[in-house]
């Protein structure tokens, strides 16, 4: 039994060697960050504001966020939070247009659930919950006055739902706000996750509410649609639980036959569809795929949804499968392992054929 306090120093041991060759096969692709962030934030810290906004206008609206974020994870590597959420206010203060206004809000956001301790339920700390809300409050205030202006903007109404779960806003209030958002981007992704969060246990929803969602709009979209997956991230939700309360059998929720079979007909349904053409999307969702159907007994569709990997995955859900340090260091060694067992199995399985 290895001590929990050597667990981080052994898994940078096992990342260590991994440049002399000791790694899986399968590599692991590190989340994405444009490299236009790290230029932002030097501008920011330098209090070049006019660059900054500049640079920001000519990024096409599909990247601004994605680059504001990654601007936002530099700052705080570099300096902590309440460091550049002072330079956000200084820059929205000497000029309020709509580049200031919209790092601001984004900055709010982060701080508030850096504050706070993360984005999960639990207890926190009476002042914890002060500076929280009041960045959340902030954020919100800001948002009404930026959508007044631009009501279509659907990175905005998906913060919307970001605040409305920190801020504990009633079900009808985030039931309106998503309505506000598919109104203008009927198949929106990470705004359906959002509602999906929201619907969960550990923000005041319920595993009924979560299912009915992601159910629902599943079926509301057309095949070959990536929305047909939310059933399986309601499903890896439940598995979750019950790995919370440290079950030794959560693994066992996918094995249900009526569980698997609806992991199955969401995978033939999305991804697995010829109809499926949302190449942006293909990457999260074959990880997601090929550990769910690997996790429900769905063995040929599991191996379909890993090829389409092509030799990458990500960290999530792979991370939550792992069974040594080695596995907990690098999720790619879990991949690699289940990979092996789909191997295995299919050679057993052409085997009793012959």
């Amino acid at each position: 039994m290895v001590h929990p306090l050597l667990i981080p120093l052994l898994g940078k041991a096992y990342r260590a060697i991994e440049p002399l060759g000791h790694r899986p096969t399968f590599l692991l692709r590190q989340p994405f960050k444009p490299p236009v962030a790290g230029r932002l934030a030097t501008m920011l810290c330098e209090g070049k504001h006019d660059t900054l906004r500049f640079t920001l206008s000519r990024l096409h609206s599909d990247s601004q966020r994605s680059s504001i974020e990654a601007m936002l994870d530099a700052l705080d590597d570099s300096e902590g939070c309440d460091q550049w959420i002072k330079r956000l206010w200084q820059w929205y203060r000497q000029n309020r247009e709509f580049h200031a206004t919209t790092v601001l809000i984004h900055g709010l956001v982060k701080y508030a659930w850096i504050k706070r301790g993360g984005e999960s339920g639990g207890k926190v700390r009476e002042e914890q919950t002060q500076v929280f809300r009041e960045a959340l409050e902030e954020a919100e205030r800001l948002l009404d006055k930026v959508l007044a202006i631009h009501p279509d903007n659907a990175d905005f109404l998906c913060i919307r739902l970001i605040t409305a779960r920190g801020l504990g806003l009633d079900t009808n209030q985030q039931w309106a706000r998503f309505r506000s958002l598919i109104s203008v981007e009927p198949g929106h992704c990470r705004g359906h996750l959002l509602m999906l969060e929201n619907l969960k246990k550990q923000w005041g929803g319920s595993d009924e509410a979560l299912f009915k969602f992601a159910r629902g709009r599943a079926n509301q979209m057309p095949d070959g649609s990536s929305l047909k997956a939310l059933v399986v991230h309601a499903h890896f939700e439940m598995r979750d639980q019950r790995r919370c309360t440290g079950d030794p059998s959560a693994d066992d929720h996918f094995r249900q036959p009526e569980v698997a079979a609806e992991i199955e007909s969401a995978w033939s349904n999305s991804l697995g569809s010829p109809l499926f053409r949302d190449e942006s999307r293909s990457e999260e969702l074959s990880n997601l795929f090929a550990a769910a159907l690997y996790l429900a007994g769905r063995q040929d569709s599991a191996r379909g949804a890993m090829a389409i990997m092509d030799g990458h995955c990500l960290a999530m859900p792979w991370s939550t499968m792992c069974c040594n340090i080695k596995e907990k260091a690098n999720p790619g060694w879990v991949v690699d392992r289940v990979a092996t067992e789909l191997m295995c199995a299919d050679g057993g399985e052409q085997g009793s054929a012959r």
